[in-house]
């Protein structure tokens, strides 16, 4: 059976959270995860060919935060990604977003999402393309991260990098022990992410907080200038398996999984995490409705791909992989554990094994529109959560959990 300890959590305070200003993706996620895989969700009717049993099946939410519908999704992911990646030597590496970006990023998500992966991607696509460094075309698989270990708000994206690539003269060079030198491409990301900034700030484009001003954000511009960026560039590894696998984990199902959850009491929720730094198994004591905003805040925004692929990877570069495919192949061969079988989840009787008829299916009612009913009169008289209300939300909802019951 599924673990269930974090829909138990949105159920519990559900009431709590409804009295509260949400932006309207926090919304659809709330009504998605308390209502997974049960009656309100819809319900799908089946039967025994031989007469044995009926039984009904919840449907499940199928949001991209909900650990309960998480495990196929990952299990097909893994299984693309086997296809798609070249059995070939990888470099995994971080981009990190400096903590003092933060406050920007919660107003401008959207915006800064598309600044972090072009960063990225040009970074890394431009300096592996200088003759200096390799002059090749590398596949990138990038993935984003919002989150820490103890669930802040830590916005990074993590690069699947080919250990070498295409040259101009379509043969293939490699990268050998190292992919690039770190200070290069540390600078070289900085001064991606400042030109972005830069531009969207003239261009009108970026949000600042109300506590911000057009002084303020360009002295922290500048002095940024004279911070060290954080990228990682760890060791070269035999192929992209081992990081597809940990990039699995957090594709799929939000960035907290309910075994982490050690102890809950009525005012606090305790919970285990890594420590990066130590190595070793920490844990931490949260507020519950702490702990649920800590989750909102990773609910990825409608129609934002938090996975993409550039060079080698991308859906543009068919020729070009086909050529690197027939030297190197693909993962399809390794040996992956997968903890579930996607072949397994066939509905069959308990008594005879038959597997069941599907006799007729009942879907939630789900009102049209994008409004989401609330009763907090500030909000209007129609009472309604629209995307405009965000920047508002955004500025008191810290406040307003804080000021309900633990």
């Amino acid at each position: 059976m599924p673990n269930r300890t974090i829909q138990k959590l949105f159920l519990a305070y559900k009431p709590a959270l409804d009295k509260t200003p949400q932006p309207l993706k926090y919304r659809k996620a709330i009504q998605a995860l308390s209502q997974c895989r049960t009656r309100d969700m819809g319900v799908s009717y089946y039967s025994c060919p031989e007469g044995h049993e009926d039984w009904e099946q919840f449907h499940s939410c199928r949001h991209r935060s909900c650990y309960l519908c998480a495990q196929k999704k990952r299990v097909e992911w893994v299984e693309q990604q086997q296809q798609r990646l070249l059995n070939t030597p990888h470099f995994h590496v971080i981009f990190t977003l400096p903590h003092e970006y933060l406050s920007l990023w919660r107003y401008n998500e959207t915006l800064f999402t598309r600044i972090l992966f072009k960063a990225s991607q040009q970074s890394l696509m431009e300096l592996m393309a200088d003759a200096k460094y390799g002059g090749v075309t590398p596949g990138l698989l990038m993935t984003l991260h919002t989150w820490g270990r103890q669930l802040n708000l830590h916005p990074h994206t993590h690069c699947l990098v080919t250990a070498g690539g295409l040259t101009k003269a379509n043969g293939w060079q490699d990268s050998g022990t190292f992919l690039l030198p770190s200070a290069v491409l540390r600078r070289y990301y900085r001064g991606k992410i400042q030109a972005f900034l830069k531009e969207a700030m003239e261009a009108g484009d970026l949000v600042l907080p109300p506590d911000m001003s057009k002084a303020d954000f360009w002295q922290q511009y500048r002095g940024l200038y004279r911070k060290e960026w954080s990228v990682r560039i760890e060791e070269r590894y035999a192929h992209g398996k081992g990081v597809m696998l940990y990039l699995a984990r957090y594709c799929k199902g939000g960035p907290l999984n309910p075994e982490q959850i050690k102890g809950w009491s009525q005012g606090q929720i305790e919970m285990s995490y890594l420590d990066h730094r130590s190595k070793r198994i920490r844990r931490q004591q949260l507020r519950p409705l702490q702990l649920i905003q800590r989750l909102l805040q990773h609910v990825p925004t409608d129609g934002i791909h938090t996975v993409r692929y550039y060079g080698l990877y991308a859906p543009a570069a068919k020729q070009k992989y086909e050529q690197a495919l027939s030297w190197h192949g693909n993962l399809a061969g390794l040996s992956v554990r997968r903890g579930l079988d996607v072949r397994t989840m066939l509905l069959c009787c308990k008594t005879c094994g038959t597997p069941a008829q599907l006799q007729g299916r009942v879907w939630r009612h789900a009102p049209k529109g994008n409004s989401f009913i609330n009763s907090r009169p500030e909000l209007g008289a129609s009472g309604t959560v629209q995307p405009g209300d965000a920047p508002y939300t955004a500025s008191v909802l810290h406040s307003d959990l804080a000021a309900l019951p633990p």
